[in-house]
């Protein structure tokens, strides 16, 4: 299947990930997006620099195939506007522990991984790519979430294709209020995967 492609091309050496370095020299990347593309070359390490998020890389002898890069968030849930949200938390926790329910009616900030930019190169679009890195980052987070980190987050570009990607993957969106807006806030609720885990 080609979703297994990337992990065997991972294991022969094809393709090496990385986290990107100051002193890195970046190779050749298009994703057919300015923005993506700029990001890369010319503010991934400016993030770097002073903390605000880390680029990881996945590349062959060539050329770049996909990045992404990783940062905090806090997920802020308006329980009046976005209902939806509030009542999957609800539904997620209250077969576990009641008491954890009745102290998480009162919040609204929830700890969050964001996927601050995230772009596959144009040659390798619609191969699987994508869907095995994104599965691999929401995974590096569920097996090991060393901060506690209950969503992983995304502004997703309001297009119909990002939108239908992140949707395919399991990502919802956390209001209805955005639209109309460039980008689109979305999450994968990794309270609800850990618990699989335990049935």
């Amino acid at each position: 299947m080609k979703h297994f492609r990337l992990i065997k091309e991972l294991e022969s050496g094809k393709i090496a990930k990385m986290r990107l370095t100051a002193s890195y020299s970046i190779k050749p990347f298009d994703c057919g997006t300015a923005d993506l593309n700029d990001f890369l070359f010319n503010d991934a390490k400016t993030h770097l620099k002073y903390l605000s998020a880390v680029t990881y890389l996945y590349e062959n002898k060539d050329k770049t195939i996909a990045y992404y890069s990783l940062q905090n968030d806090l997920l802020n849930i308006n329980p009046h506007t976005d209902k939806d949200f509030d009542r999957e938390i609800s539904d997620t926790i209250a077969d576990n522990d009641y008491s954890y329910l009745l102290e998480m009616k009162d919040i609204s900030m929830f700890p969050a991984a964001k996927i601050g930019r995230f772009a596959v190169d144009t040659e390798f679009q619609r191969s699987g790519y994508g869907t095995q890195i994104l599965y691999s980052i929401v995974m590096s987070f569920l097996a090991n979430n060393k901060t506690g980190c209950q969503f992983v987050t995304v502004d997703a570009l309001n297009n119909v294709e990002t939108l239908r990607f992140y949707e395919k993957n399991g990502f919802s969106y956390v209001t209805l209020m955005d639209y109309n807006k460039p980008s689109r806030q979305m999450y994968k609720n990794l309270i609800a995967m850990q618990q699989l885990t335990y049935i």
